[in-house]
Order: C-alpha cells, then sequence, then structure tokens
C-alpha cells in the first residue's frame, strides 16, 4: 500500500494528532507501542470470520512526552501513568472519552486497497469513493489491560489493511497487518462469476495473457545466454589467431646477457657464471665464477644467460637463413600453449641470424644424467621412482596434446631447483630443423643417441615422431636411473654390437629390502624396462599406463622437496635435542656460578649487582658478631713453608665452615689467620643472634683440641675468640672484587675483645661464652658464675 498513511515510515503502527489527521502530520508514538499477538492471516475468504489480538503498552517515557506535548491534560507524567493505569473506564464504549478513560476507543476496521483510488490516508475513516468499510465493535480499556481481542469479516476481494485503531488523549495510534481476500466463489465449474478473473481462477475464465514483463523477463537472459556464448566462441577464435600473429615471444638478442659456463656433460650446464662471449653484442653480468670462457656456440648445447631479470637457458641453432613461416609460427603457438610442471617452460627465441636460438626456463642442477653420474649426490629409490614418475607425467601430457618428443634421453631431462625433473628441447620441429640434420645427419639416430632410438625408427620402417618410440627411449632412461651409468658410455664400450638392432643393455641388479637404497619392487621395475623396449611397438605401454605401474611401485610416494624436508625436520629434532642437553648444562652450570657468587655474597645483594642495580648499604639495630685469629701465627708461619700454611689454613676453615653451617650466620670474611662471622646479618633473626654466635663459638673452640695441624701435629692449636652484639651497618664495597662488609662500634669492640683475649687453654674462654649465650637467651646467671 504505497499510499497508505501506515507505510510511510516502514513500521506496522504510526501515530497522529486528534484533530484533522492526514498524510503529513504523523507524529512520534513517544514510548507508546502496539504489537499483534494472533496477526490476520495472510490469505482469508471473503465472508470467512477470524480473531485477532493485539496488545497496547506504554513506556514511562510516554508519560513524559504526553505532558510535554498535551496528550494528556496533566500536570506531571505520574498523574497521566496512574491515570492510565488505575483509573476505571465506563462500562459503555460509548460513554467513554480522554477526560474518563485512558484508551476510550479501539476497535479493528479494514481498508481494501482496491478503494483508494486517489490516495489519502487509509485509517479510521470513510475512503475517497465514499463507501463505509467494515468495523468492528468499538472497546475502551485501561492502558494495564493485557490484550485486545476482536472477531473481523472482510468482504472486499483483493489485499485489505486490517487495522487495530486505538485513540489516547489527543493522539490516534493504528497498527496495520496486509491481508488477501479471495472469493468464495466455486471455482471449476465452467462458469466465470463475478468475483472470478483469470487470476483467482483460470480454470474458469481462461489463462491470463503473458504480460509484457515476463515476456521481457523470459527473453532477456536468453538473449543475453546466446549473445554471451557467440561473442565467447568469437573471442576464442580471436585469440587463438591473435596467438597465432602474436610476436611477443620474439627476444631481442641484445638483451641477452651472457656468461661463463661449467659443462658438465653433452648438452648440458649446471650453473650460469660470469665472463664475456666472443659476440660483440653480448654483456656482462655480475654472476659466480667458473673455469672457461665461452669462446663460441656449440651445436646442441644449452648455455646459461640472463634475461629479464631472470636465468635463463639458451640453446643456438647454427642457421644460415630464417624466415618466420607459418609453419614455425603454429609450432611456437603450440608449444606456448603448453603448461605443466613437468614441461620445461619456453619463454622466447631469437630469430637474428647467426644467433637464432630458444629460450627456455633455466633448470640450476642440470640434466637427469648430470645427477645421475655424480657420485657425490646420494640419491635413493624415493628420488629415483620420483624422477621417472616426473618424466612420465610430461610425456602423458605433451601426447594428450598430439604432441611427441622424438629425441627424448637422459641429458633433455633436466632438473630445477626443487628437484623437479621437467622435459626439454620438445617441439619446434621447424624451427631447430638444421639442429636435428646437424647432430643426426637427417635422422635422430646417430651415433649419438642410437642407444635411444627405437628398432622400427633405426630401419627406417617408422618415424621417431610416434609414442612408441618415445616410449622406447624413456626405458634406456629407465635403465639409467637404476644403474647411474651413462649407457652411451656402455654401447660404444660394446664393440661390434651397438649397431645391432636387437642390442639392448643389461638389465639392472636390483636389491629388494626397506632400507633407502634399496628399490622397493624390482621385479615390477624390470618388468617395466622390458615392455617398454619390447622389440613390437604395438606390446609397449602408453605413458599413462607406464604411470600407473610407478604408482603401484611405489604406494607411499613423497616427492624430493618433501624428501628433503623430512630429513631436514630429522636433522632439526636432532638440533633441538641437543640444544636442550646444552641447555640443561647451561642451567647446571648457572647453578653452581650462583652456588659460588652466593657463597661470596649474600643472595639479595648479589641479585642486585648482577641486576646492575646499586646494593645500597643497610642498618641492623642487632647484630652479634664474632671473631677470632690463631694464637702465634706469625710463628707458625715463619717456621713453616707457604704452601704448608695455605695447605693448614685451608683445611682449618674449612673444618669450621662445615660447622657453622648448623647456625642461623654469615661468613663474612677470612683475612690470613682471621676468621669473621655475624648473626641477624643480613637476614634478622629477633634475639636469637647472640645464641646462635655463641653456640656456634663453643664449637668452634671444641674442635680446635682435636684439629692436628698437617705439618706440625705435635703443636696444639689455640685460637682467640672475641664476641660483642649491637647495631651494625652492612654494605658492598668496591666493584672490583666487591666485598661485603661490617662497620660500626660493635665490630670495633668485637675485635677488640678478639684481640685481648687469651688462647684456649684448658677451655678457659668457655665460661666467658657460656655466659655471654645464657644472657642472650634470657637465662638468669648468678654474679658468681
Amino acid at each position: 500500500c504505497l499510499n497508505c498513511w501506515h507505510d510511510l515510515d516502514n513500521t506496522e503502527y504510526d501515530c497522529w494528532p486528534i484533530n484533522n489527521p492526514n498524510d503529513y502530520n504523523m507524529i512520534s508514538c513517544g514510548g507508546l507501542e502496539m504489537s499483534w499477538v494472533q496477526r490476520p492471516p495472510e490469505k482469508v475468504t471473503n465472508g470467512e470470520e477470524f480473531n485477532v489480538s493485539y496488545t497496547v503498552t506504554a513506556s514511562d517515557s510516554f508519560y513524559e512526552y504526553a505532558i510535554r506535548n498535551k496528550i494528556f491534560q496533566f500536570s506531571d507524567a505520574s498523574e497521566a501513568k496512574r491515570f492510565c493505569h488505575e483509573h476505571e473506564c465506563p462500562a459503555n464504549w460509548n460513554n467513554a472519552n480522554e477526560m474518563n478513560c485512558c484508551v476510550y476507543h479501539a476497535n479493528i476496521h479494514s481498508c481494501p486497497l482496491g478503494l483508494m483510488k486517489q490516495g489519502g490516508i487509509c485509517g479510521p475513516w470513510i475512503p475517497d469513493d465514499g463507501k463505509i468499510v467494515t468495523h468492528t465493535v468499538s472497546k475502551a480499556g485501561k492502558m494495564s489491560q493485557k490484550y485486545w481481542t476482536s472477531k473481523v469479516v472482510l468482504i472486499h476481494v483483493g489485499v485489505t489493511s486490517v487495522i487495530a485503531h486505538i485513540k489516547i488523549g489527543q493522539m490516534h495510534a493504528a497498527l496495520e497487518s496486509k491481508v488477501l481476500v479471495v472469493s468464495a466463489q466455486v471455482c471449476g465449474d465452467d462458469v466465470c462469476e463475478l468475483e472470478e478473473n483469470c487470476l483467482n481462477c483460470p480454470a474458469d475464465c481462461g489463462i491470463c495473457p503473458m504480460s509484457i514483463a515476463i515476456k521481457v523477463a523470459i527473453g532477456l537472459p536468453v538473449t543475453l545466454f546466446s549473445s554471451g556464448f557467440i561473442l565467447t566462441m568469437v573471442w576464442l577464435q580471436y585469440q587463438k589467431q591473435k596467438m597465432f600473429w602474436d610476436e611477443s615471444w620474439i627476444i631481442n638478442y641484445k638483451n641477452i646477457i651472457f656468461g661463463r659456463m661449467c659443462w658438465m656433460g653433452i648438452g648440458s650446464i649446471t650453473s650460469l657464471q660470469r665472463g664475456k662471449s666472443n659476440s660483440t653484442i653480448s654483456q656482462t653480468t655480475d654472476l659466480t665464477v667458473c673455469t672457461g670462457v665461452n669462446n663460441s656456440f656449440k651445436q646442441g648445447f644449452i648455455q646459461p644467460a640472463i634475461y629479464d631479470g631472470r636465468t635463463v637457458a639458451v640453446k643456438h641453432i647454427q642457421k644460415k637463413h630464417f624466415a618466420l613461416s607459418k609453419t614455425i609460427r603454429k609450432e611456437v603457438k603450440e608449444v606456448r600453449q603448453l603448461d605443466h610442471p613437468n614441461l620445461c617452460k619456453f619463454i622466447g627465441g631469437s630469430i637474428e641470424v647467426p644467433y637464432v636460438s630458444i629460450i627456455t626456463e633455466h633448470c640450476p642442477k642440470g640434466s637427469l644424467s648430470d645427477v645421475l653420474l655424480n657420485d657425490d649426490i646420494p640419491i635413493n629409490w624415493g628420488f629415483r621412482l620420483s624422477f621417472a614418475t616426473d618424466i612420465a607425467r610430461g610425456m602423458c601430457y605433451l601426447h594428450q596434446h598430439k604432441m611427441f618428443h622424438g629425441r627424448l634421453h637422459s641429458r633433455n631431462c633436466v632438473i630445477d631447483d626443487r628437484w623437479v625433473c621437467k622435459i626439454s628441447d620438445y617441439g619446434l620441429t621447424a624451427y631447430r630443423k638444421e639442429d636435428f640434420e646437424a647432430v643426426s645427419n637427417g635422422f635422430n639416430c646417430g651415433d649419438v643417441n642410437r642407444v635411444y632410438c627405437a628398432p622400427e625408427v633405426l630401419l627406417g620402417s617408422s618415424s621417431n615422431m610416434t609414442p612408441a618410440a618415445d616410449v622406447y627411449s624413456y626405458s634406456m632412461i629407465l635403465v639409467e636411473i637404476a644403474t647411474r651409468s651413462d649407457l652411451i658410455s656402455v654401447s660404444i664400450a660394446t664393440e661390434g654390437v651397438r649397431m645391432d638392432i636387437m642390442w639392448r643393455p643389461p638389465l639392472p641388479e636390483l636389491k629388494a629390502g626397506k632400507a633407502d637404497t634399496d628399490c622397493p619392487s624390482q621385479g615390477d621395475y624390470s618388468e617395466l624396462i622390458k615392455k617398454c623396449w619390447s622389440h613390437n611397438f604395438t606390446m609397449r605401454p602408453t605413458f599413462e599406463q607406464v604411470k600407473k605401474m610407478l604408482d603401484k611401485m611405489n604406494p607411499h610416494k613423497v616427492s624430493p622437496v618433501d624428501m628433503m624436508m623430512n630429513l631436514m625436520e630429522k636433522y632439526s629434532k636432532h638440533l633441538e635435542a641437543i640444544v636442550a642437553e646444552r641447555t640443561q648444562d647451561l642451567l647446571q652450570e648457572k647453578q653452581k656460578t650462583d652456588r659460588l657468587l652466593y657463597s661470596m655474597l649474600p643472595k639479595p645483594v648479589a641479585d642486585d649487582l648482577r641486576q646492575g642495580r646499586t646494593a645500597e648499604a643497610q642498618s641492623f639495630s642487632n647484630a652479634t658478631v664474632y671473631f677470632s685469629d690463631i694464637v702465634g701465627f706469625t710463628q707458625l708461619s715463619g717456621a713453616s713453608t707457604p704452601h704448608q700454611v695455605v695447605d693448614f689454613l685451608n683445611q682449618l676453615y674449612t673444618t669450621f665452615d662445615d660447622i657453622i653451617d648448623n647456625y642461623d650466620v654469615y661468613k663474612v670474611e677470612t683475612i690470613g689467620d682471621a676468621y669473621m662471622v655475624v648473626s641477624g646479618v643480613p637476614k634478622e633473626n629477633g634475639i636469637n643472634h647472640a645464641g646462635e654466635i655463641a653456640s656456634m663459638a663453643l664449637d668452634l673452640v671444641s674442635v680446635c683440641h682435636n684439629f692436628k695441624i698437617p705439618h706440625k701435629p705435635n703443636t696444639q692449636l689455640k685460637i682467640r675468640a672475641g664476641i660483642h652484639s649491637g647495631p651494625v651497618v652492612a654494605g658492598v664495597v668496591g666493584t672490583k672484587m666487591p666485598r661485603y662488609c661490617l662497620f660500626g662500634d660493635t665490630v670495633n669492640t668485637a675485635s677488640r675483645m678478639e684481640s685481648t683475649s687469651e688462647g684456649n687453654e684448658g677451655l678457659d674462654t668457655l665460661p666467658l661464652i657460656q655466659l655471654i649465650t645464657c644472657e642472650s637467651r634470657g637465662v638468669p646467671v648468678p654474679v658468681s658464675d
């Protein structure tokens, strides 16, 4: 209902002022909401009765909005809310008005859209044709009433808006839903009734004629599809012709940068190097230096170069004349359309005499023959079967495109940097015609490639450009892969046999096992070779069949890259184990270092210094300091060697160190024969410091009676000891070999007590130490003691 008021803002309910409602003076409902509980059905028969139910709710904001906009004649929102929720309406709705009832009018009416000829609002008013439309009995009630329900009967056929209309104060509100009303007449009685038409009863009134819109909707896609198909076919044909005459593949020879080469075999190289060729139009480039300079272009050899910023392979063809004929254009177009991961990609060519050449993708690992004959490269059977499968896939792709190689051997199968074997030197028969004639004297079976030529080709009964001839050549490559040998050298060494068309190289002797160096299926591999070199060319398998046989031999096939990744993963795990082991060793060494450091400095102080923080001096209000030295140490040292003195002091103080571990004390330092210990520093221990030091001193004095000087066993060891309690200051002194030192009168007094005391003759010092111990523990001691 495009012109109806209830669709103007795309909501199901809207609000108007009570006076002169029209299409242009809608107002905000201000928090008043209406919603269907039981929505009118989407489709009913005219005269059919149905029920509808809806709710009317108002939020607190609505009453504030109603007061502001004078919808209610109250002074504040709370009075309006109380009126709507608590005030009872008259029993007869005819007596209800805005002064004595909140919702003083509520009913359902309908608006057939067919009657809205002039537009305008479709509400609780008479439509523009003057006809009265169905209304239900009106109701009145409070806002707190939960459901409003009415029975509705629709008469007019067509789309009708069913509207739930209420009046509240000075505001209309209406909730709308559309219903399709269909005729109750019986369709199918062969009589087109008044209410029936071609839309609702085609059986009686006939099928409606197809509209122009439907015809366009059907015809336009068909026309577009047909036009698109025709244009696609024209475009494809144009592309074929465009590629045929396209000369973007022609490369200017001056733009090719040549360098030095490393020759690894007939017709193959392994890397691109730096240098100057004898060509006046060649250039130099910064590449790895290798031995030898390319002084001339050799027939059949592949020369690496740089073109357009990437490394390419250039094969020169000795042509005295070159004409870009339609045959050559067709060959180039066919080769350019080929795209397979096991084919060496054709990049372009030079047609400039005498520098006629073919430029292809460069594979840095060299030819398959180079890799097989290089004993420094370990090739397990996973790699070998991968190479054999790669060649079979590439040849299968060529044969599917009706292109045959005719000169397949291990030197024009090249290996890229991902160890994928690719076939090169295929196609372009007319382009490289002179190259064929120079190498093979008019045939492709000269002395060099004779072992790869099928018997029927040697006899001249068949061309070398056949699928069977390629399969025969492939059998020789399989032998080379298994034996890692050069069949050309083998055939030359076999004097008098190499010219016999029945000659075959010996089958490889393969081992069967689970090791990487063993063939996983030696019987099947040998059988495949015999099938491929069968004298009867009709018995030779296709490359599609060869692929299946190889897949059967290697069911757990892994690509060379994956095999290398597995090796790297094993190496990585080994490195992880080594790192973990070294890390554990490092942790152990760190623990040793920490123990040594913590034995020289208190742990908090050591941690601060290790982290670069300055260790601040600390004051301790209660601590006990112990000093001791050896009686007669000067005379003892004078009568002993330095080594004897060091050994004696080391044994004595090691014994002392073992004893003080049993007490809550901290060894400050030893200087010569002096031994200094403190309790209550750096960890405070309340009043226990004096008792700890006193008990320790008793043990130290006691152990001296039984200690034997190593080099003077008959001399009795005597020590002097001094103890004093009081406040001290502790801190680190110096940055080179820092020392944890104590300062204060307590330290000085303890030192004086030690220097003025007597040796431990007859345990003379024990009563004094015991006295200090008792006093420190709070035990009363008689003066006589």
